[in-house]
């Protein structure tokens, strides 16, 4: 399948509120059940595990509506870690959860690439369903604008471009129930990376100590180390 870009419409919010807000619904639909958390949650884990750190700075950039980062709030609190969780987006209309934890999620409206941050300002940057919005230059600058953010690790976690995801998400009206999410969620996919473009991406962006994992769901994972480590560049496959 080739990699085709394209504009998505819940992006720019166009729509009727009604269909906006069903997408917004079934993006987390399909985060909770098909690799968004359990796979942020891995990478996290990694992450954490290199490196401890007491009450850790996360920031989620292109956060949507909040409910991933609330989740991750509230999951590494029941194990006793207090992170302080940032959900950054550049739409407030996105920004509507409520149900963070008092004190661990606070809402940014920012551009992705320039999220008004002083380099290092937290431990972890994650990003899901992010990357695959950029191309060429400007997913460099992204890379890059994540990397200057982090004193741990970036972590992300999108989709990889197949075609049984594609399908899926095309003809699922059980967990697509917005008719933005079927063009959306197969716009995603086609304009999603392959692994072998991830590992292209990150060389050209000066970037060369990360990790590539294969994640549930025809999902990729990438933790772009920030702290020493020993292994460079390299890439490993998880079921």
């Amino acid at each position: 399948m080739q990699r085709v870009t394209s504009r998505e419409l819940l992006d720019d919010d166009l729509g009727d509120p009604r269909d906006l807000q069903a997408s917004l619904d079934d993006l987390w639909r399909i985060n909770r059940y098909f690799g968004g958390v359990t796979g942020t949650l891995r990478l996290l884990n990694r992450a954490l595990a290199r490196k401890n750190v007491s009450g850790p700075r996360i920031l989620e950039v292109g956060a949507g509506d909040g409910r991933l980062a609330a989740f991750l709030a509230q999951a590494l609190r029941q194990r006793g870690v207090q992170a302080k969780i940032f959900a950054l987006d550049r739409r407030l209309s996105h920004l509507t959860n409520n149900h963070a934890p008092a004190g661990t999620l606070q809402r940014v409206v920012a551009d992705a690439l320039l999220p008004s941050f002083r380099k290092g300002s937290f431990e972890i940057v994650l990003c899901n369903l992010l990357l695959h919005h950029f191309s060429g230059s400007m997913a460099r600058q992204l890379l890059n604008a994540l990397e200057e953010l982090a004193t741990v690790a970036v972590l992300i976690n999108d989709l990889e471009r197949r075609w049984l995801p594609y399908l899926f998400i095309r003809y699922a009206p059980w967990i697509a129930r917005s008719p933005i999410t079927r063009l959306d969620g197969a716009a995603s996919v086609r304009q999603a990376y392959t692994q072998a473009e991830v590992k292209v991406l990150l060389a050209e962006s000066d970037i060369q100590n990360f990790d590539v994992v294969r994640l549930p769901f025809f999902r990729l994972g990438v933790i772009i180390w920030r702290a020493p480590s020993l292994r460079s560049g390299c890439v490993h496959h998880e079921k």
